[in-house]
């Protein structure tokens, strides 16, 4: 008898390991971040200025931080709103420019030098700007309809 229980321990093992991966598979899933077909397609600075440099599109800056509150409002409401998003996505080139000063005590040079050559004091601070320099500001987030009446205005 006790031969018996010392072979079904092995099948039990893997039946919980199965399990076990399983699960793990499904929470991966469930994680992973929005398609990049339903928001704001986010450049990096590097990325964003390089591409603007040879095109006659406005630019948009969303300087932003991950423990401000009033960003993942704007994020959700603004930026993840798939008309929105959609519009911005085809007469902008949206930069996303991510302060990491609380997390890792330094920004990025190039972080550092786009904050002061805009002078953002505070988060969320969205700008539209083009070749002759800024066009329109928003600090803080009034909601999406002031959002949209701003992003309007800049043509």
């Amino acid at each position: 008898m006790a031969l018996t229980n010392q072979r079904i321990i092995p099948v039990v093992l893997f039946v919980v390991a199965l399990g076990l991966v399983a699960a793990r598979v499904v929470v991966s899933m469930t994680k992973r971040a929005p398609s990049k077909g339903n928001g704001v397609q986010w450049l990096t600075p590097e990325e964003g200025l390089r591409l603007a440099a040879n095109s006659n599109k406005p630019i948009l800056l969303d300087f932003t931080a991950e423990w401000c509150r009033p960003c993942h409002m704007l994020d959700a409401e603004v930026f993840q709103n798939p008309v929105v998003a959609k519009n911005i996505n085809e007469r902008f080139i949206p930069i996303r420019v991510v302060d990491r000063r609380r997390e890792e005590g330094r920004n990025t040079r190039e972080v550092d030098d786009l904050q002061q050559r805009f002078a953002v004091r505070g988060y969320p601070t969205v700008i539209f700007a083009d070749r002759n320099g800024e066009r329109a500001r928003m600090e803080g987030f009034g909601g999406r309809e002031k959002f949209e009446q701003m992003m309007e205005s800049v043509r």
